[in-house]
């Protein structure tokens, strides 16, 4: 690539460049003011890790099991709707950059790719995301279909029931139906390369929420709005939960649990994992970040299923922090993202490469040399009660 890309912010930074901006803004914002947004990092940056030396290093095991599966580092990547906006190949890129790096891709149940497509790409590497739709029988297809194409884990999306406003869309004018405003239509004319793969993307039947049909044709963006708000279902339960555990042969994650309540109903419907996650502040603004999160998620799930974070990781230090605390494995959005802006399927794998880089370094500095062997040991200033000391 072009661009000097040494970290995740250089990344960040390329993507800023290359995008509309109202693109960019979309991929980078989050709901309200903002705040979980930026404490989902801040908290991260306040943990310290305790360097230990003359220990033996000689050795360094990345490798980890997340529900069975045998993955080559400790981060995964989160499931995303709309990457199609960033470049054209979308959620394929990402998912083989994944398989390439010997990690998951979340296939998102909002992608402009269908599952099909995916997990044919990245077939093993591929966990589907899935939703309780008003109408069951979306999500019954769904799950059919994630069992048709060899998915072994199901991810319920729990936190999309409610989404409070994202401001910075708003002032594009990226509503349902979007109604960009003049100065965000000129900016958008002076990115040619986002063009271009917008062009070769709207050639084709891609342009579209894979996953979803109107008489047998993939549904467009326009028409998502509609069926979106008819099967919008804030009566979904962890009865649900329970339905589909009777029903699902393999492994169910549920994404979103950020309360020592939640974590303790999913172990009671018999879930295998829980995602810490607060939907990297783009639904909620109210509430803490998932490293203060975590600890009493931990505590509640008690050994009986494993706990995944994600949201504000930006360096490799930032894995070995949330599995000292506890987790099993990590997931990052935004950072793949960045990346697929940027260079697609090689922009996600160089954003796994640099992570990974960072992880194998930090795990050396605190004296370990198996990330499974994290514990909390290797952290300064963590209260008893599991918050952070600020």
């Amino acid at each position: 690539m072009a661009e000097k890309v040494v970290c995740v912010e250089d990344m960040r930074r390329a993507a800023k460049r290359r995008l509309p901006r109202m693109i960019f803004d979309f991929l980078d914002g989050g709901a309200l003011d903002e705040l979980t947004l930026r404490e989902n990092e801040s908290d991260l940056t306040r943990l310290r890790l305790r360097q230990r030396v003359l220990q033996d290093i000689s050795s360094c095991a990345l490798e980890t099991d997340v529900l069975g599966q045998r993955i080559d580092m400790p981060l995964m990547i989160s499931p995303m709707g709309l990457l199609g906006l960033f470049h054209p190949h979308g959620d394929l890129a990402l998912a083989r950059a994944a398989a390439s790096r010997g990690t998951v891709f979340v296939h998102s149940a909002w992608s402009g790719w269908s599952l099909e497509d995916v997990a044919r790409e990245a077939p093993g590497s591929t966990w589907a995301q899935i939703s309780f739709w008003t109408d069951a029988g979306i999500t019954r297809d769904h799950i059919n279909r994630a069992a048709a194409c060899g998915v072994k884990v199901l991810v319920i999306a729990g936190d999309v029931a409610l989404s409070s406003k994202r401001e910075r869309d708003l002032h594009h004018g990226l509503a349902m139906p979007p109604r960009p405003t003049l100065r965000d239509i000129a900016n958008t004319t002076r990115k040619p390369t986002w063009l271009s793969g917008l062009a070769r993307l709207a050639a084709g039947p891609k342009l579209t929420y894979g996953n979803y049909r109107i008489d047998g044709r993939r549904m467009r963006l326009g028409e998502m709005y509609a069926f979106m708000r008819a099967n919008e279902n804030r009566s979904a339960t962890w009865a649900d939960v329970a339905t589909l555990r009777d029903q699902w042969s393999g492994k169910i994650a549920v994404k979103g649990v950020m309360t020592a309540e939640d974590a303790r109903s999913a172990a009671q419907v018999g879930v295998d994992a829980v995602m810490v996650s607060n939907h990297g502040g783009r639904q909620f603004d109210a509430q803490p970040s998932t490293t203060s999160a975590l600890p009493e998620v931990l505590d509640a799930a008690g050994g009986d299923m494993q706990v995944f974070v994600d949201g504000g990781i930006r360096r490799g230090a930032d894995v070995v922090k949330c599995l000292a605390l506890g987790a099993s494995a990590c997931l990052i959005g935004r950072p793949a993202a960045y990346g697929l802006a940027v260079k697609g399927e090689a922009g996600g794998a160089r954003i796994l490469d640099l992570l990974r880089e960072e992880i194998a370094v930090a795990l050396g500095f605190v004296g370990r040399t198996d990330v499974n062997a994290l514990d909390p040991a290797v952290l300064h200033d963590v209260q008893p009660a599991g918050f952070l000391a600020v």
